[in-house]
């Protein structure tokens, strides 16, 4: 069955998929045009591509799915092949924006699936970014994009995790978990 997490930033999505896939789930590999970050592998934690790349892609409508931040540092895009969404194997994640599942849900309707939506609040995410070492400017930025991007995400969702400061990975892997396993 395939998961669709949903989350701001910073709401512990790649971390949780990085848990998830210790427990023997697969994960869809997202295509990014941003810099790669140390301790990321090329294929594993991204396909990291150039933009001339990406907007091949998107012309050639690869994409289910595609978003693009302007940020303090550059413009960036997100993308997930169509492809990918729809040749899951068991227990297959994705991390995908509010109107990417929007777009999921339209294109296939009757695709079997379940979404979880991890909530933090925005006291954990402005603590976290802060944490990781992000601008101020950038983690503010962040906040409001993501207020706007994920408003009414609670009702979208078939599920809400609520993983703030002081909730603990294993508890919010194990509740996920928990879910994909009921009928």
């Amino acid at each position: 069955m395939l998961l669709i997490l949903l989350g701001k930033t910073c709401s512990d999505k790649t971390t949780i998929v990085n848990e998830l896939k210790k427990r023997g789930f697969r994960s869809i590999v997202v295509y990014t045009t941003r810099p790669i970050c140390n301790g990321e592998c090329q294929d594993t934690t991204y396909h990291f591509i150039t933009e001339e790349e990406f907007l091949t892609k998107v012309q050639d409508g690869f994409f289910l799915e595609y978003k693009t931040y302007k940020t303090i540092d550059g413009t960036w895009c997100y993308g997930t092949a169509e492809d990918d969404l729809l040749n899951i194997k068991e227990n297959t994640v994705v991390i995908l924006t509010p109107d990417g599942y929007r777009e999921y849900l339209n294109k296939y309707p009757g695709q079997v699936h379940k979404s979880v939506y991890l909530y933090a609040n925005n006291s954990t995410i402005r603590k976290r970014l802060m944490d990781r070492g992000d601008k101020k400017e950038e983690a503010e930025r962040r906040i409001r994009r993501d207020n706007k991007d994920f408003k009414g995400t609670a009702h979208l969702a078939d599920k809400i995790i609520y993983n703030n400061d002081q909730t603990h990975l294993e508890d919010v892997v194990n509740k996920i978990i928990a879910y994909m396993e009921e009928q």
